[in-house]
C-alpha cells in the first residue's frame, strides 16, 4: 500500500494519476455491489484505454451539487472527528502497490487504528433517505468495501452530512466474499485492458 501525500485532491497531478488508475468510484463500472459483472464494463474499459493511449479524459463540469458536496466536506470531517474522538490524515491517493494501477481517494483514514472515513454531503431529499434507511447506501456499498479490499483496513466510518442536522454515521466492516471478487475483478479487468491496448496498437 502506497500512500501519496506529495499533491493534492483535485490538482492537476492527481487528475493526471487517475488516467492509469482504477479508481474506488470506478469499480461500480466494472461490478455490481453484489458482485456480478457490471453491464458497463466494456465501455468502461474503452474509455480507460482510451485514457491512457492519449492521456486525456472527458471533461466533468462542476453541478451545483458536487460544488455543495465540496463545500461542507471539510466541516463533515471536522465534526465526525469531535464526534468520535478520531483523527485523520488526508491524502492524495492511496495504490495498492507500486504498479500505481488501482487507487483510492479516501475522505480521511487513520493508520494506527486501521480505519478510513468516506462522507457524502448530499442535498436535503438525499440525506434524508439516507437516515430512513439507517444502514449504508447502496449505491456506497462497493465504494467502501473497495477501500478495504485495497487498504486492508479493518473498518471504515461512512457519513452523511446536511449542515444544521446530527449527521447519519455508520462503521462499516469489511465483507470478505466481496473483497475478494472486487480484488480479482480489478486484476481481470487490467489484464484485460492491457491485452485491449495491445491489440489496437498491432
Amino acid at each position: 500500500m502506497i500512500i501519496e501525500t506529495g499533491f493534492e485532491q483535485g490538482s492537476d497531478l492527481w487528475k493526471e494519476k487517475r488516467l492509469t488508475s482504477i479508481g474506488g468510484t470506478g469499480i461500480s463500472k466494472i461490478i455490481t455491489s453484489k458482485g456480478d459483472r457490471s453491464k458497463s464494463r466494456d465501455d468502461y474499459l474503452i474509455d480507460k484505454a482510451s485514457q491512457i493511449l492519449t492521456g486525456k479524459k472527458k471533461q466533468i463540469f462542476q453541478t451545483y451539487e458536487m460544488a455543495w458536496g465540496h463545500e461542507y466536506e471539510p466541516e463533515a470531517r471536522g465534526l465526525f472527528e469531535f464526534i468520535h474522538g478520531i483523527e485523520l490524515s488526508q491524502c492524495a491517493m492511496i495504490f495498492k502497490d507500486d504498479s500505481k494501477r488501482w487507487h483510492i481517494s479516501p475522505d480521511g483514514f487513520n493508520e494506527e487504528l486501521e480505519t478510513g472515513f468516506e462522507v457524502k454531503c448530499p442535498q436535503l431529499k438525499e440525506f434524508k433517505k439516507t437516515v430512513d434507511g439507517n444502514k449504508l447506501p447502496t449505491s456506497h456499498i462497493l465504494q467502501v468495501q473497495t477501500s478495504l479490499a485495497l487498504t486492508g483496513y479493518k473498518t471504515w466510518h461512512f457519513q452523511s452530512y446536511f449542515p444544521g442536522l446530527k449527521p447519519f454515521h455508520v462503521e462499516v466492516e469489511r465483507n470478505e466474499s466481496l473483497i475478494k471478487i472486487i480484488i480479482a475483478e480489478v486484476r481481470i479487468f487490467l489484464r484485460d485492458l492491457d491485452a485491449l491496448i495491445e491489440g489496437l496498437k498491432m
